[in-house]
């Protein structure tokens, strides 16, 4: 009996090894791989609009079609709008920043937990694939679209200079940003004025 248990266990181990190595191979990542980022996928669209050069006017235009309704805001603020009938889970509140040339970034204040947020990590798995860790070694993150919301920030690079931004800290709010890198940079370098708002919000985050 003891000489059939010495047989059988190094064939489990090896077993389990493969296993989790086809996994591996399936996410894209190995032990042994050099971390590097994915190439760019294709136009960064949202409520059919391609974001990358869109007009402010236009952007908008296409969220009051979805379902979006406008908030009360400052008249120096960013036009912000409730955006929990807009057809797509987890989606609270959406501020529009924008400079001279149009539209910079969509920020979403997003659900931070439960199924509708799990929901919204699937939807986006699904539509996009497995998103970048964006602190430290840059991988493909495995269990983005696990049962809990994983915390710190997560991203999907597009053509253009778009990124696609998850970010679930452990104090403030979920949020998920639609944003042209480059132009955020630069409003978050310049200083604020009438008409060109929301920069402040952008400060560290790429």
């Amino acid at each position: 009996m003891r000489t059939h248990v010495r047989e059988v266990r190094p064939l489990k181990r090896l077993r389990s090894l493969c296993t989790v190595v086809t996994a591996a191979l399936m996410f894209g990542v190995t032990a042994a791989a050099p971390a590097q980022s994915p190439s760019p996928l294709g136009e960064l669209t949202l409520y059919g609009v391609r974001l990358k050069g869109a007009s402010t006017e236009a952007f908008i235009a296409a969220a009051l079609k979805a379902g979006a309704t406008p908030l009360a805001q400052r008249t120096d603020g960013p036009p912000g709008f409730d955006t929990r009938s807009a057809g797509v889970p987890a989606l609270q509140r959406l501020t529009v920043v924008s400079d001279a040339a149009g539209l910079v970034s969509a920020q979403f204040v997003i659900k931070p937990y439960g199924q509708e947020n799990e929901a919204l990590r699937q939807l986006l798995v699904s539509k996009y694939g497995l998103p970048t860790t964006a602190e430290g070694a840059r991988r493909p993150f495995p269990t983005f679209a696990a049962r809990f919301a994983p915390r710190g920030s997560f991203d999907w690079d597009f053509t253009g200079g778009m990124k696609l931004i998850y970010r679930q800290p452990a104090l403030g709010d979920a949020t998920l940003s639609y944003t042209d890198v480059e132009r955020a940079r630069r409003l978050s370098a310049s200083t604020p004025v009438p008409g060109v708002s929301g920069a402040a919000s952008l400060v560290n985050r790429f």
